[in-house]
Parts: C-alpha cells; structure tokens; sequence
C-alpha cells in the first residue's frame, strides 16, 4: 500500500497500534470512547468511527 492509499484507509486498532509501534509509540485504546492514544503522552492520535475503526490519515498525519 502506498502513502496516499494508507492516508485514506480505514483501519482497525490492531493495525493503527502496529503503525505507531513502527514510528517509537506506544498506543492503545482508550475504553471511555475508542480514541487511540499516546500511552507515555496520553495525547489523542485518531479518535474511532462508528465502526470502530480509524482514519489512515488521522494516524499516518499525527507522525508526518
């Protein structure tokens, strides 16, 4: 998959947190509201859709 497919995939959590592993973050879920979040940080990477799933973009833009 190149830059601009990613960008505009939907992912699911497991393959957003495997992305942030890739770049040095730690991420997880956070149970409240499904937002995917900076575990040492606590900032919001990408926050889910009614699918549970993840903008590419929202996760690829938070490192580029």
């Amino acid at each position: 998959m190149n830059y601009f497919e990613a960008t505009e995939a939907h992912i699911t959590a497991q393959e957003a947190i495997a992305f942030c592993r890739t770049v040095g973050v730690v991420a997880i879920v956070r149970e409240s509201d499904r937002a995917l979040i900076d575990s040492e940080s606590g900032d919001r990477i990408a926050e889910a859709d009614d699918h549970g799933e993840y903008y590419g973009g929202d996760v690829i833009g938070g490192f580029y």
